[in-house]
């Protein structure tokens, strides 16, 4: 694959959508160590927005993924569609191209971290979805700077997504209900860590088997 347009993240989204979804069970089970045990629930909800809007594609990604993120923001549910929501609602910010070069995807995503970070205010080391995200869109820039490929670029995100979800097992949460807890959460990984890095191993492994 040389290119990176709406076919491809709208295939990437798809995909992960699907793979999120099957793992909704154990994502509640996490979600049950430290909080309330809906994280997986929300996310399904998410991925149904995802689906729904997928159904029809528009020839303006843009204005479909902010659309998208508007829809995850209206959904009942917890913190992590609003969450979610805003990430797209960033991302958006960067699809200004029928095509994005390496270092516009890693802009593109990078747009839609600040946009959560912004939301949420919440920082690396807080045990959530960040500490995933966070090292997932620093090592798309670094892959970017260093001139590699769209392939490459999600291969290291994906490693650095899951190794961040399971940093947090050994963190203590400022953040949610989780927070109440306080160390006695050390020892359970964050579940919208895991969903996040779920979110780019899917995106990795559909970049790796795309052919266009």
């Amino acid at each position: 694959m040389t290119e990176f347009n709406q076919n491809v993240l709208f295939g990437m989204l798809e995909y992960a959508a699907e793979s999120i979804e099957q793992q909704v069970p154990h994502l509640n089970e996490l979600d049950g160590k430290t909080g309330d045990g809906d994280h997986g629930t929300t996310m399904m909800r998410v991925c149904h927005c995802i689906e729904e809007s997928l159904k029809q594609y528009g020839s303006d990604w843009n204005k479909q993924v902010d659309d998208l993120g508007w829809s995850i923001m209206s959904q009942d549910g917890g913190s992590a569609g609003m969450l979610v929501g805003n990430f797209f609602l960033g991302l958006a910010e960067g699809l200004t191209e029928p095509e994005l070069s390496p270092s516009q995807v890693a802009s593109t995503f990078r747009a839609g971290l600040d946009k959560l970070m912004q939301f949420s205010g919440a920082h690396a080391g807080d045990k959530t979805m960040l500490d995933a995200l966070i090292p997932a869109v620093e090592s798309l820039e670094r892959s970017s700077w260093d001139g590699e490929s769209i392939e490459s670029m999600f291969a290291r995100a994906a490693d650095s997504a899951t190794q961040g979800a399971e940093a947090t097992k050994q963190m203590i949460p400022t953040r949610g209900r989780a927070k109440n807890l306080g160390e006695k959460a050390v020892g359970f990984i964050d579940p919208g860590a895991t969903s996040m890095a779920i979110l780019f191993e899917s995106f990795n492994q559909y970049i790796q088997n795309d052919k266009s």
